[in-house]
Order: C-alpha cells, then structure tokens, then sequence
C-alpha cells in the first residue's frame, strides 16, 4: 500500500511502506509444520496398521 502524506503548503511526500518482521509468526509457522507432520505421521500409521 501506498502512503502519501500531504503538508499544509499543498506538497506532498511518498512514504514507503515499512515491513515488519514478528517473531511469533515463525513461532507460529512451526507449531503448524508440527502439527501438519503429526498429523501425516498419524496417517501413515492407521494406513499401515489396518492393512
């Protein structure tokens, strides 16, 4: 998204946007990774097991 700040003379100035970094975003992403090989450990069991 863009940001254009205007002043009270009329001119304007671009302001870029910043990214900003969250470290609980990595947290949660390998709690869900987790989770998913888990979850398809789990899978892999039950299909061994009930063939």
């Amino acid at each position: 998204m863009k940001t254009i700040l205007r002043r009270k003379d009329n001119t304007s100035i671009f302001c870029p946007p910043v990214h900003q970094k969250y470290p609980q975003s990595s947290k949660t992403k390998g709690i869900q990774l987790m989770i998913a090989c888990f979850i398809i450990v789990i899978g892999l069991c039950i299909i061994i097991i009930t063939q």
